[in-house]
Parts: structure tokens; C-alpha cells; sequence
């Protein structure tokens, strides 16, 4: 913003530059009014670039940076601040992981720079169902069992008897069971009164009296 000067008590109004000619050799020094800078500092400025400011010289100290400025760490690139002339890059080198044949316990972690893959374990079992049952036994890998349990009961022939005889629940009958019939299970070699396996009895027992004087015994 352009200043007033005064010269032997005249004033100039809206002076923005004072020229007077050097005192030897050619040239003039040039004064400019600078109070309205606000290049307060080197801050502004590139390092050893120089300027006046209010009347005072100040010093540059933006460094001047390049590509070869840039560092990297895994996949992070680092940029110090600074002045760029032009575009600068900074390779990153590329990484690979293979995962491991097996894993031991339920999960492993596979490492490339500062990434971490972590991996679970998946395990399928398939049974194998023989005659329609799972047979008692243990069948697996080195890390992984599957145990199938089940009562089980061969062929056999069941007699009745007098008390009840059973086949526990869950049992798998790997065999013909055969429960025994009488054809003798008739109502009419049951006593009268009597009943089995639903079979109503009919046969009645004879009564036998004797005589105690003539000793002659009597069916009726």
C-alpha cells in the first residue's frame, strides 16, 4: 500500500516507490514500502532463497526434497515435508505367503512384511454307514476323531417264559429275532380260569371222591 513521503516538509501522498540515483556509477536504489508484507519468516520461502520483509531480510528454509527422500516400510511409504520440483515415487516391493501343508491345534498365521494372515481349521468328517448302522470304533487324521457307539444284537430266538424278557431301546438288530410259538397254546389245554398270552382257558379238572365204607371212587 502506497506511503506518503515527506521531502524538506513537502509530502507526497500515495508514493508506492522512492528512486535516487546512486552517488557513483549508474543506477538508482530503489525504496519500496513494505510494511503490508506478510513474508514474516523463512518459513515461506525455499533454504537459501533470500527477501526483504517490512524492511528486514529474511532466509528461506523450506528444504528442497526428492524421490530419494522417500522410505518405505512394508507397504507404508514415508514423505518428509519439503519442497518436490517434480513428482516423486518410491517403489514398494511386492510379497508372498504360502500356507502351511498342516495346521497344528485349531489356527495358524501366515506372515509377509507387516501383514498377518491368520487361518482357522476346517475339518470334514464323512462316515462311512455299513448295513445300515454305525459300528462301534474310532476312524479320524492325527488331529481330528469321530467315535460312533451303538448297542447292537445278533440273530437270536426268544422263548417266553414266566417273566418278561425285553430288547433295550436304541438297540440295532443286526439279525432276525424270532419269538417261539406253541401250537399246543390252545384254550382247551388251559385250565378253566386260567389265561395265557390271551388265550382264555376251558378244560376242566375232574373231581375225585371215594367212598370211605365201600372205597369205590367217583369221577365227576
Amino acid at each position: 500500500m502506497a506511503k506518503s513521503v515527506i521531502i524538506r516538509d513537502v509530502t507526497y501522498s500515495d508514493v508506492p516507490k522512492v528512486t535516487i540515483p546512486l552517488s557513483s556509477g549508474s543506477g538508482d536504489a530503489e525504496f519500496v514500502d513494505t510494511s503490508d508484507a506478510t513474508l514474516d519468516s523463512g518459513g515461506k520461502m525455499l533454504d537459501g532463497v533470500t527477501a526483504y520483509s517490512q524492511g528486514t531480510k529474511v532466509t528461506g528454509s523450506i528444504p528442497t526434497k526428492t524421490g530419494a527422500n522417500l522410505s518405505a516400510s512394508g507397504d507404508t511409504v514415508t514423505v518428509p515435508s519439503g519442497y518436490y520440483a517434480s513428482q516423486a515415487t518410491k517403489a514398494v516391493s511386492s510379497g508372498s505367503a504360502t500356507a502351511p501343508a498342516t495346521i497344528s491345534g485349531t489356527s495358524a498365521s501366515v506372515s509377509t512384511g507387516s501383514n498377518t494372515l491368520t487361518l482357522s481349521k476346517t475339518v470334514s468328517v464323512t462316515p462311512t454307514v455299513s448295513a445300515g448302522y454305525v459300528s462301534s470304533g474310532t476312524a479320524g487324521n492325527s488331529s481330528v476323531s469321530l467315535t460312533a457307539s451303538v448297542t447292537t444284537k445278533a440273530a437270536a430266538t426268544i422263548t417266553p417264559g414266566t417273566t418278561n424278557q425285553e430288547i433295550a431301546a436304541g438297540t440295532y438288530l443286526t439279525g432276525k429275532q424270532t419269538i417261539s410259538g406253541d401250537s399246543n397254546l390252545v384254550s382247551g389245554n388251559i385250565v378253566a380260569g386260567k389265561t395265557i398270552f390271551s388265550v382264555q382257558g376251558s378244560a376242566q379238572i375232574p373231581s375225585i371222591t371215594q367212598d370211605s365204607t365201600t372205597k369205590v371212587l367217583t369221577i365227576s
